[in-house]
């Protein structure tokens, strides 16, 4: 019995130290080096790079690699090195909490969540017990950071459902207003909930209430015909590029003659459109914190180093994940984190709470504009009014 029970606790150490090891912040031997010394804090991040979203996972993916890039060899936090890690969700909740758990045994230290509302929702549930930061690039859902180590990067969506109607109202673009929207996605619910309730307060009519389900969604010939009877000026549709690409395809060939206005999950939409049909993208307007052809020196640096790596102009998502690793390391500044030495011994929950704690006293001027964070993880920053002129931005001027 005695060497059975000796045997069982060992077993248990064994477990516990390889826990341990696994979160890299437990002691002075815990952090993983580089053969110079530097400690290595590892960024977890988990999307769709493959399946019918991977172009904003892979996006965000390419954003958050060129700003490690750029950070370690600029050393900004001497004796700290970062690498980022990313796993392939396929847009799938069930994948992503499975994906954050092998993160968690390759050593992530932080978390950037996932790139989709859903599957954040999911990974923050799995990142609670863990209590390390998650900050997620885009997942913009209302409820999907609602625990007290998540924070956001972009806007969430009922933000733009308001602002959205707001800027609708201020550019005098229209007074009766058809809805176009998923109503299977917590995305499109979050923005067509709160522009509702602000078209009501400014004087806007809903004229019709269309929606369609992400499984049928090939085939919007009903939603178009009510909204061309219903005397709609403009068309709000919060939904993401892809659907957004058929569904004005299949409208200007009904020569459904509307202004046409969406959110940032519109970004991609001129690519996804393709040049033989970039007619169909014409005049579109949509809001977004990012401009690819803005003057700023951080967005110029940031675009041309992109366009240089992928030989493509970055979209939102792409600069939401650039963003979010410069977060990161103010915030580790912030905590005190501010060389490798004052990491060394420093236990994972110290290193958790201190960084948490750090975000919410924090200003990070980045490639989506200047940013702060409240307790409860959201962002302010504003956001960019854009026209899709000749198959790019261009930033909307009232005619």
């Amino acid at each position: 019995m005695k060497r059975i029970l000796a045997l069982a606790l060992a077993v248990l150490m064994l477990v516990g130290a390889l826990s341990l090891t696994a979160c890299q912040t437990t002691d002075s031997e815990g952090w993983e080096k580089d053969a110079d010394g530097n400690i290595i804090i590892k960024i977890g991040g988990i999307g769709p790079l493959t399946g019918d979203y991977a172009s904003y996972g892979v996006s965000v993916k390419n954003g958050a690699t060129i700003a490690v890039e750029e950070i370690n060899a600029a050393n900004p936090i001497p004796g700290v090195k970062f690498e980022l890690l990313f796993q392939d969700s396929e847009g799938d909740g069930t994948k992503a909490v499975s994906a954050f758990g092998k993160l968690v045994d390759d050593g992530m230290d932080i978390s950037l969540g996932g790139v989709l509302s859903g599957e954040t929702k999911e990974i923050v549930t799995a990142s609670v017990e863990s209590g390390m930061l998650l900050l997620t690039p885009t997942a913009s859902a209302l409820n999907c950071i609602g625990e007290a180590n998540a924070f956001r990067v972009c806007f969430n969506d009922p933000q733009q459902g308001e602002v959205a109607a707001q800027q609708i109202k201020n550019y005098g673009l229209a007074t009766k207003i058809a809805l176009f929207y998923d109503n299977g996605s917590d995305y499109s619910i979050g923005n067509i909930n709160t522009f509702k309730e602000k078209a009501a307060e400014l004087g806007l009519e809903i004229v019709t209430d269309q929606t369609y389900s992400e499984t049928s969604n090939t085939d919007f010939s009903t939603q178009i015909t009510a909204i061309k009877n219903s005397g709609a000026e403009l068309v709000f549709m919060p939904i993401y590029y892809n659907d957004a690409a058929k569904f004005l395809r299949q409208a200007r060939t009904a020569e459904l003659d509307v202004v046409y206005f969406g959110v940032d999950g519109l970004d991609g939409v001129i690519a996804e459109c393709g040049e033989a049909n970039k007619a169909d993208c014409e005049d579109v307007i949509l809001m977004t914190p990012f401009y690819a052809d803005s003057e700023q020196d951080v967005i110029k640096n940031f675009v041309d180093t992109y366009k240089t790596a992928h030989n493509a102009i970055p979209d939102q998502f792409a600069a939401d994940g650039y963003d979010a690793i410069y977060v990161i390391v103010e915030a580790l500044k912030q905590a005190g984190y501010t060389t490798g030495e004052r990491l060394e011994g420093v236990t994972t929950e110290g290193f958790n709470a201190a960084l948490i704690g750090a975000m919410t006293n924090i200003t990070v001027t980045g490639a989506t504009g200047t940013m702060k964070w409240t307790a409860n993880g959201e962002t302010s920053k504003n956001p960019l009014v854009l026209q899709i002129k000749d198959g790019k931005y261009v930033e909307y001027k009232a005619e």
